[in-house]
């Protein structure tokens, strides 16, 4: 593979779409959304409940998707009819998220979205071990981690700003008007994007030696033990727990601000500006940090980042105003956008080529399992919020962030980097 054929932005430029969507769903969509139908005293609950169910079906369908990538025969690739296919049938349930007035179908329209997109999202994961060299495998995730960032940005500021009440976008326009026109937005991202990536990556077609390669058994769907890959096993672990801090932040800062601060109707705007905050300071992470991993030791860069993350999520819990929480956003930016690179290069350095698509797979339900169970403690806060007083639960539901962190960097000790180099590689 000779590293000035691989064309960074059009691999990733897929990435930006789906953070586009991801950003505005898991930070503000799901939560105004369910807001609108369920009492305030149970959004905590109910949040959750909408968060788990979807986040267990992308999880089984990552599983699936990843290993039958591995031996598409396609004339297309192996990844491309994953991306194409799972994308378009996305598009019209995220409509009609934004439309429905049931609890019950907005989760199953979750579901829908989670099933179709991660059909796509599963396999194109498995694009930067099959395209970038290992001595690339930093660079090419801080451009992966740049889209992210940007596609927060982008996501974040579409919903914040035309969801919040007042609306900075869109004034004038009925509520209902307002979120369809961002699903629709959204929608738009996805298409655009994953046509960009799919017409410029160069995919030849997989040719198996033997006929038994093409076959896919259930051990290579369902067996995540990853017995045979110890070091991967641990960045795998690793990921997980910490991405169980990343979304207890992510699901209820809205919830914060809105009855923590007193910010009420204003917390999706609010959330906005926080999290723009945090984007934009992840940038420099994200650049810092990629570079550093295909130089220093990736485990050495990823402590850095969790210790600086548990300082920002202690202050959480203390800060009395906005001004700390902007600061609190800006530790916090810094610290993911430099997990996003690193924790990304990583993997693709330690992953089995030949099973990219199945051991990515397993990789990503490192983040989406914690979306499964990381808004279990929203009960605690709802009781916590009825017992001391509406917005005390969502400040010391952050307690347990730094406790995640801790145990992930444990985990993480386990990890024997492979050293490359472009020498050995050419």
């Amino acid at each position: 593979m000779k590293e000035t054929r691989v064309n960074y932005w059009a691999i990733s430029i897929y990435w930006l779409g789906l953070s586009i969507h991801w950003a505005a769903f898991l930070s503000i969509v799901m939560q105004v959304r369910v807001a609108e139908m369920v009492p305030e005293q149970v959004r905590g609950t109910y949040l959750f409940i909408l968060a788990s169910v979807g986040a267990l079906i992308s999880t089984v369908i990552e599983l699936v998707a990843g290993p039958i990538s591995d031996r598409c025969t396609s004339r297309w690739g192996r990844r491309r009819p994953f991306i194409v296919y799972g994308t378009l049938l996305t598009l019209p349930f995220i409509l009609l998220f934004m439309t429905t007035q049931n609890f019950w179908v907005l989760v199953l329209h979750f579901v829908a979205i989670q099933l179709f997109l991660n059909w796509a999202n599963g396999p194109y994961q498995a694009v930067i071990p099959d395209y970038v060299p290992a001595h690339r495998h930093g660079l090419a995730s801080a451009y992966m981690g740049m889209m992210t960032l940007v596609g927060n940005l982008v996501g974040l500021a579409l919903a914040g700003l035309t969801l919040s009440e007042p609306p900075i976008l869109l004034r004038g326009y009925p509520f209902g008007t307002r979120l369809l026109i961002v699903g629709i937005v959204l929608a738009g991202g996805l298409l655009i994007t994953m046509l960009w990536t799919v017409l410029e990556m160069k995919e030849p077609q997989w040719q198996p030696r033997t006929e038994d390669e093409k076959r896919v058994t259930p051990r290579q769907m369902f067996d995540i033990s990853m017995r045979d890959q110890p070091n991967f096993r641990w960045v795998v672990w690793s990921r997980f727990v910490f991405n169980m801090g990343f979304f207890t932040v992510l699901f209820f800062l809205e919830y914060y601000l809105r009855d923590t601060m007193g910010l009420k109707e204003q917390a999706p705007l609010y959330a906005f500006i926080v999290m723009v905050i945090a984007t934009l300071a992840g940038v420099v992470g994200n650049w810092v940090a990629g570079v550093m991993a295909d130089r220093t030791s990736k485990k050495r860069v990823l402590y850095y980042t969790a210790g600086l993350m548990g300082v920002g999520t202690v202050m959480f819990i203390f800060s009395t105003n906005l001004s700390w929480v902007y600061l609190i956003a800006v530790l916090f930016g810094i610290a993911w956008g430099a997990f996003s690179a690193v924790d990304w290069a990583l993997a693709s350095n330690l992953v089995p080529i030949e099973e990219s698509g199945r051991y990515m797979a397993i990789w990503h339900i490192a983040m989406t399992v914690p979306q499964v169970i990381a808004p279990a403690v929203g009960p605690i806060a709802d009781l916590l919020n009825q017992t001391y007083g509406m917005g005390v639960g969502w400040r010391w539901i952050f307690l347990a962030v730094p406790i995640y962190l801790v145990v992930a960097m444990w985990l993480l000790r386990h990890v024997r980097e492979r050293v490359v180099s472009p020498i050995s590689e050419q």
